[in-house]
């Protein structure tokens, strides 16, 4: 263990700290871009609100399939080599969404992207986990700032496809051969040899013991961050009526207050401790979707979705920073809890579809509210017991 300091850590680990936020801003780039057009999928494929939400579920299905596979292969493997799988199916099949043809079709690519995002994203963590024992200091929150970075780009960008008329699938293959340059251009600086050793035996990751309550809050965040980031542009055309170059204006606030949060969150950190900021965070994204759907204005909407992600953004890259700790492994313990989580990503869309349908958005985002302010507060575990500070 390090005290932290840069000229005490080895220079392959400071080069694999540097190559890190690559794969990062691939991963968050790729599920922005896809979710930046779902208001020209949906219009594309004439899909009903509560035939989108199961549509839309297909993503976190693939997902959670992955993390449990992923959590069980890189003790094996180790993450190094699930990142590259991750990255080299990803590239090519964000353009196949844009060719969907009706939903069939686009839930089977979707199932694809979920598995090899999966990949990425554990592979990634468990790769920051180890990096953050070496420096002996909370470091992940600033790498999932690179995620957020790569989310608020291609919100960006999706909101100038849109506005530009750009196919999908057009501007989803461009997308394609940014994240493959990104990520296989990082991969190879990557240190840490987290498989496990023969003797261990190898199952599937699940949040068992200490890892169940970092699940539960993961759960959370993952609902509150999924269904701002599906629905945002929705609720701006459907709900407030904003006109076509201003509804991706509610993900660019979501994805501008995660990338604000998770740019500080370290720091936030060493000065209060992860208990404080979690909590904080959980009470903050639950007011914005209270605003969300109380106040059904423009400047409202924005200002909601900024607070979903400035309270969302330092929940998970905590809770897996701790998970990691208490995992066999770095990769087991991110998967179990990441899986667990990702749930919110499998019921929240034919949810959230369903609610639309029945009582209407503004009414389910004040159920998500409830959900986040309920989990995200509860205690967290330590790897040497007790809580946080």
């Amino acid at each position: 263990m390090t005290d932290g300091r840069t000229s005490d850590i080895d220079p392959g680990m400071r080069a694999a700290r540097r190559a890190l936020p690559a794969p990062f801003l691939a991963s968050g780039l790729t599920l922005a871009s896809f979710l930046s057009r779902v208001p020209s999928l949906q219009d594309d494929l004439g899909l009903a609100p509560a035939t989108l939400g199961v549509v839309l579920a297909a993503l976190p299905v693939g997902v959670v399939t992955g993390l449990l596979l992923a959590g069980r292969l890189i003790p094996r493997t180790g993450s190094r080599r699930l990142l590259r799988l991750g990255l080299s199916a990803a590239a090519p099949l964000l353009p196949i969404i844009g060719l969907a043809v009706g939903p069939l079709t686009l839930s089977t690519t979707l199932v694809l992207l979920g598995l090899s995002v999966a990949t990425m994203d554990v592979a990634m963590n468990a790769q920051g986990v180890g990096v953050e024992r070496a420096y002996g200091r909370s470091i992940l929150v600033g790498m999932h700032a690179a995620w957020s970075v790569g989310t608020l780009l291609g919100a960006l960008l999706g909101t100038i496809a849109i506005a530009t008329a750009a196919p999908v699938w057009l501007h989803l293959a461009g997308v394609g051969v940014v994240v493959a340059v990104l990520g296989t251009t990082a991969a190879g600086r990557l240190t840490i040899d987290d498989r496990a050793t023969g003797q261990q035996r190898l199952r599937i990751a699940l949040p068992r013991g200490p890892l169940l309550p970092l699940a539960l809050i993961a759960f959370a965040s993952i609902l509150g961050e999924s269904t701002a980031g599906q629905w945002a542009g929705i609720h701006l055309r459907d709900t407030i009526g904003a006109a076509g170059g201003r509804i991706g204006w509610g993900l660019v606030a979501h994805t501008t207050g995660m990338v604000i949060v998770r740019l500080t969150g370290d720091l936030l950190v060493g000065r209060w401790g992860r208990q404080v900021v979690i909590r904080t965070g959980a009470l903050l994204a639950a007011l914005g979707f209270l605003l969300l759907g109380t106040v059904p204005t423009l400047s409202a909407s924005v200002l909601g979705f900024l607070l979903v992600g400035l309270g969302v953004g330092p929940l998970v890259p905590l809770a897996f920073a701790i998970a990691g700790r208490l995992g066999r492994t770095p990769g087991e313990g991110l998967a179990a809890v990441h899986a667990f989580g990702y749930l919110a990503f499998v019921t929240g869309p034919p949810t959230i579809g369903l609610l639309t349908d029945t009582v209407g958005l503004r009414a389910a985002f004040g159920v998500v509210a409830l959900v986040i302010a309920v989990l995200g507060t509860r205690p967290l575990p330590t790897p040497g017991g007790g809580t946080p500070q």
